[in-house]
């Protein structure tokens, strides 16, 4: 075969299938064969087996919900220090740098993870490739909208009922029983009722990056399918 017949493609080995285990390897799996898609290998959708389907869609819900739900137990901190209710760096009254601290270690992650995703979200051209970031966009987002809710659910539950009025009386005659200081009572008291409506606002707030963070890849995508069509119609890529 002459030099002008060779094609840009990575050849698979015979027998080799993708079963990704992890999001890097899932990002790599995809890049992988959109250089073969772009150096001309025609590989459709139907390539993709249900099995395979399956584990990009777990490995998308898996890195999203896991590292969601622990971003989204730190909303609570990073809002009390926001509000003045937390000290951070041992100071009750944050400056500036102390609030954007807070805020990124809120939001940081799932705006960085939206970034990352939204690049692999760009490696497509034709239904291989395509058809496997449709599976692990779809399990990010799975598992983000279910991390948004039981966050919503949970921290509705104890602001209303887990630190209701009447259960943190109680806690306090606990207290009192225990023989704890009656100003130490008070003061926690105080604080923890002060505090309380801080579960609601990371509610919503968490709510509100869950939103923000789906929308970064989508759009990618939909970014992405309008360069293809571009590509296909100069003629530069030839898809099926």
């Amino acid at each position: 075969m002459g030099k002008d017949d060779s094609t840009d493609i990575m050849p698979m080995p015979a027998g080799q299938e993708i079963h990704p285990k992890g999001l890097l390897e899932a990002i790599s799996f995809i890049e992988q064969n959109f250089s073969n898609e772009l150096g001309g290998a025609i590989l459709k959708d139907t390539f993709l087996t249900t099995k395979q389907r399956l584990e990009f869609f777990e490995v998308g819900f898996r890195s999203s919900f896991l590292s969601g739900l622990i971003s989204a137990l730190l909303t609570p901190v990073a809002i009390g220090v926001v509000e003045r209710y937390i000290p951070i760096f041992g100071d009750a009254d944050p400056s500036r740098f102390d609030m954007a601290f807070a805020f990124l270690l809120a939001v940081g992650y799932s705006l960085g993870f939206g970034i990352f995703l939204a690049y692999a979200c760009t490696k497509f051209v034709g239904g291989y490739t395509r058809s496997m970031i449709r599976n692990l966009l779809g399990g990010v987002v799975a598992g983000s909208v279910l991390k948004a809710i039981l966050a919503f659910l949970g921290f509705h539950f104890i602001y209303f009922v887990l630190l209701s009025d009447a259960n943190m009386q109680k806690g306090a005659q606990l207290l009192y029983r225990a023989r704890i200081p009656r100003n130490a009572v008070v003061t926690a008291y105080s604080w923890l009722y002060d505090f309380k409506p801080v579960f609601l606002t990371s509610a919503w707030f968490i709510v509100g990056v869950t939103v923000v963070f789906i929308a970064i890849p989508t759009i990618s995508m939909l970014l992405a399918r309008i360069r293809n069509r571009k590509l296909i119609k100069a003629g530069l890529v030839h898809v099926e």
